[in-house]
């Protein structure tokens, strides 16, 4: 028993010395004048109660370097997103502009004056067709016409003299009366030296009374 007792007390007094260590490390006991503690001391009216409260660390708003880029980065590429959707139009290259230059419309040749020649007498028949020959005095017969024209330096034609073969005075002067009604420029003529001049010419068509 009394072994026991000893060791139960040997136990306690490592305990005391134990938590002694413990407050004296942790900051927690207050040091007196002389800086000794004894074992007899109320360590409670040693203990310092205040508590030390935890400096937390300064928030500041700047932020590193390489998050300040990125998001110099991400406004650019917003800006050119909107500029894109908001119907910015980017500035064209000098590529795009010559790409850009718009293609001059194929301008037909113009036409010879045999081809002119030919339009004009075509509707000169349609006309003869609907208006003349249904006349009394022009039998049935297919009509061989030769028109003498003279081709001015403007290219305007004057016409002269209108034959028909077989003969038919009645259809000459019907045709005659047309032409004369009916303006006809042509290419003008154009001289050794490259000037326009006055140029005689014939032309013909058909005509048919069924």
């Amino acid at each position: 028993m009394f072994l026991t007792g000893v060791a139960v007390a040997v136990q306690a007094q490592e305990k005391e010395k134990q938590s002694l260590k413990d407050l004296l490390y942790s900051g927690k006991l207050k040091k007196d004048s002389a800086g000794v503690i004894r074992k007899t001391d109320d360590l409670s009216k040693k203990i310092d109660t205040a508590s030390k409260k935890e400096i937390k660390p300064v928030e500041t708003n700047t932020k590193p370097a390489n998050v300040q880029q990125e998001n110099v980065v991400v406004q650019k590429m917003d800006t050119v997103a909107n500029a894109t959707t908001s119907g910015v139009v980017a500035p064209t290259t000098k590529t795009d502009s010559v790409a850009n230059i718009a293609t001059p419309a194929n301008t037909a040749p113009p036409k010879s004056n045999a081809k002119l020649w030919k339009d004009y007498t075509d509707n000169l028949v349609k006309t003869l067709e609907e208006q003349v020959l249904k006349s009394k005095q022009i039998k049935k017969n297919t009509y061989f016409i030769i028109v003498d024209y003279e081709i001015g330096t403007d290219g305007q034609v004057t016409f002269g003299n209108v034959d028909a073969s077989p003969e038919n005075s009645f259809l000459q002067a019907q045709i005659r009366q047309i032409l004369d009604s009916t303006p006809l420029r042509m290419n003008p003529s154009l001289d050794s030296n490259n000037q326009p001049k006055k140029l005689k010419r014939k032309g013909q068509f058909t005509v048919t009374k069924e």
